[in-house]
């Protein structure tokens, strides 16, 4: 059974605070990634003290502080969590769900127990994929409905986390857009964003005219970092299963604002139907992973508000459009962004 969240936190968004207003004043993330690094990046403005733990390591100076620890490794995990207020378990694998299958339950799983022997709570991101089978938006006490190995591999790590002594939660978000939106993992910028920077057509593997849940990187971030803060007042060995603040536009309106921004005309973005993907998926993985999900992308995925977007506010879709093309996520983008 799921534990009821804590209603009572008052704290402000990331974006709108100091290390005055956290509890935390180190913080370990695991992975250096699209979410890794933005929490990063967040975490230092307000004075937490970060380290980036990756498998390779970094040679970079200065704030955050790198350092070299395969997080699989308890021996490893445990030397680079000492000492701090909160870890974020941010490291994942290729989409291929015999690799999530292979890495992610042994990499939650050390996670885990060196969070509970240390006695340190522990934020991980996750996807709406176990719960794709749904046909109403989905909210912290939806059961899960997963529809493909990737959904059953993700279910399974929630309840593992449920049933675990360490002290967790789970933020679920959308398809993710923003600032360090990696093409490998954002549809958007894939599909619709960098086609569209570059002059050329979109084809998406989706309908593109249903609510699809989106969200914006910086929020899910934001919404970590609150759901660790919100550990502090529960008991030990809680898991809060909650949801980062998430919008529900189509991929139609995305390719169309994607387009006025560019300044170039609108072009209906064309879907590739599922018989295509479940052709091309004999030949190309990453196709048979997207046709397995294809609830998600084919028909309305709708993710509900929570009080988490009260709490750290919700960034508009266009907003996280627009910080991709900012940042130069298009490889050749037709102009600046208006």
């Amino acid at each position: 059974m799921r534990p009821t969240l804590n209603s009572e936190s008052t704290a402000l968004s990331i974006m709108r605070t100091s290390s005055e207003g956290l509890a935390m004043r180190t913080a370990l993330i695991i992975g250096n990634g699209q979410i890794g690094s933005e929490i990063a990046a967040r975490l230092t403005d307000v004075g937490v003290t970060v380290r980036i733990a990756t498998r390779s390591g970094s040679n970079s100076s200065g704030t955050p502080t790198h350092i070299k620890a395969d997080a699989s490794d308890r021996a490893q995990l445990a030397e680079a969590a000492a000492g701090v207020d909160a870890i974020f378990a941010c490291a994942h694998a290729a989409y291929d769900s015999r690799k999530w299958e292979q890495i992610l339950p042994r990499l939650d799983a050390a996670v885990l127990d060196t969070a509970a022997e240390l006695d340190i709570p522990v934020v991980f991101p996750e996807s709406v994929y176990a719960f794709a089978g749904l046909d109403s938006p989905i909210t912290e006490d939806s059961p899960f409905a997963p529809v493909d190995d990737k959904g059953r591999i993700r279910q399974r790590l929630v309840e593992a986390r449920e049933t675990h002594p360490a002290t967790c939660a789970s933020v679920i978000a959308g398809d993710l857009l923003g600032r360090t939106a990696e093409k490998w993992s954002s549809v958007v910028r894939m599909c619709i964003t960098d086609p569209i920077g570059q002059g050329r057509r979109v084809y998406v593997p989706a309908r593109t005219d249903v609510p699809h849940g989106i969200t914006v990187i910086a929020d899910h971030a934001a919404a970590m970092i609150q759901a660790a803060e919100d550990l502090n007042d529960v008991p030990a060995g809680t898991h809060q299963l909650r949801i980062a603040p998430a919008s529900n536009p189509t991929l139609a309106e995305i390719a169309d604002f994607t387009a006025d921004a560019l300044g170039q005309k609108h072009k209906r973005p064309a879907t590739v139907p599922r018989w295509a993907t479940r052709a091309a998926g004999v030949f190309e993985r990453s196709f048979y992973e997207l046709n397995a999900l294809a609830p998600i992308w084919y028909e309305p995925c709708v993710i509900s508000s929570s009080d988490l977007a009260e709490t750290v506010g919700t960034t508009d879709w266009r907003e996280g459009v627009r910080q991709m093309l900012d940042a130069g996520t298009s490889e050749t983008p037709a102009r600046q962004p208006r």
